[in-house]
């Protein structure tokens, strides 16, 4: 693995990470990939207590990550479910601003960064389903 892959899987543990931990959110959204193999890392357990999110392939489970046309620039994107009681709007204006925090402390410590100020995060939040 080159050092690209392992800070964009970095990033992609920290962006799950973040939104997951965020009250509200039931679990990360599998993608079809994690549905067919059956294993999907980072959704609860039947004891209901989140698995860790697990970079398999370059992937994670609902959190998806790319470089901006700048180096300093990443777009994440996070398709997630909401818990019944919340309102979807405010999981989703809660979410962006930890997994932008979280993304950006990860690039700011990583080794031979390029960029002078503070790396530009773009979130995108998907609900993609309420349980």
């Amino acid at each position: 693995m080159n050092g690209d892959a392992l800070l964009r899987g970095e990033v992609l543990r920290a962006a799950a990470g973040a939104a997951k931990d965020t009250p509200g959110v039931a679990f990360l959204r599998p993608g079809f990939g994690e549905l067919l193999r059956g294993t999907v890392p980072g959704r609860p357990s039947r004891t209901g207590s989140p698995a860790a999110p697990v970079v398999r392939n370059g992937r994670v489970a609902g959190v998806r990550a790319e470089r901006g046309p700048a180096p300093d620039q990443w777009r994440i994107r996070v398709h997630l479910a909401v818990r019944r009681g919340h309102r979807a709007l405010d999981v989703t204006r809660a979410v962006r601003p930890r997994v932008v925090a979280a993304v950006r402390e990860v690039l700011e410590e990583a080794p031979g960064e390029e960029g002078g100020g503070a790396p530009v995060v773009t979130v995108t939040v998907t609900v993609t389903d309420i349980t």
